[in-house]
């Protein structure tokens, strides 16, 4: 019984502590040797309603920059994160995805409304002015910067194509670089077993 409450005992100096698991190296994950919370921000989702990152804690989040008119990066990695909510019998579906627009100027709340719909229900869209996007592009590491206009006024986006792990706490953990859908469920599994 005596090491039964030592083992609760250490449980709950481990939540009190806010104990991080230890993310193995695996292809394709760069984890964050040192971790430390992503400065909150607000922008505007698919429904129009602003929406504080801060308001997440509590639940891991997968943050992806990208935008609706991408031609193939884009969907290709949208449909990756929707298998990965669908992973492991939908247990990480917990975990939060964030679609973050980085082209504001033409994806409103109701565009990415109807370009997320058919691929999940699971992934929330955000969008706001591309300067403030930025900014909040580089609290991750992350860039884009939007090409010249072709003839038909049409113009691309280049982006990160990065996938950035959020633990409970709002930290930056990990970083996923075309890492397998296994390898990012480990990973997400991982967090979503911390306290928080």
């Amino acid at each position: 019984a005596g090491q039964r409450g030592d083992g609760c005992a250490l449980a709950a100096s481990m939540a009190a502590a806010g104990e991080r698991a230890t993310i193995p190296a695996l292809p394709g994950v760069v984890v964050n040797p040192e971790p430390a919370a992503v400065a909150d921000f607000t922008l505007t989702d698919q429904g129009g309603k602003p929406l504080a990152f801060s308001s997440l804690r509590g639940s891991p989040v997968l943050v992806f920059f990208g935008f609706t008119h991408c031609p193939n990066v884009c969907p290709t990695t949208l449909g990756q994160l929707k298998l990965l909510h669908e992973a492991e019998g939908g247990s990480l579906r917990a975990a939060r995805i964030l679609f973050i627009s980085v082209d504001g100027d033409r994806d409103t709340p109701a565009r990415l409304a109807s370009y997320l719909k058919p691929v999940s229900s699971g992934i929330t869209g955000l969008t706001g002015d591309p300067k403030d996007t930025a900014q909040i592009a580089a609290r991750f590491a992350a860039v884009f910067f939007r090409e010249p206009p072709g003839k038909d006024g049409g113009y691309n986006v280049m982006h990160s194509t990065q996938v950035y792990a959020v633990d409970k706490a709002g930290r930056l953990r990990a970083t996923f670089n075309d890492a397998s859908i296994e390898a990012m469920a480990k990973v997400t599994g991982l967090l979503l077993s911390e306290p928080g």
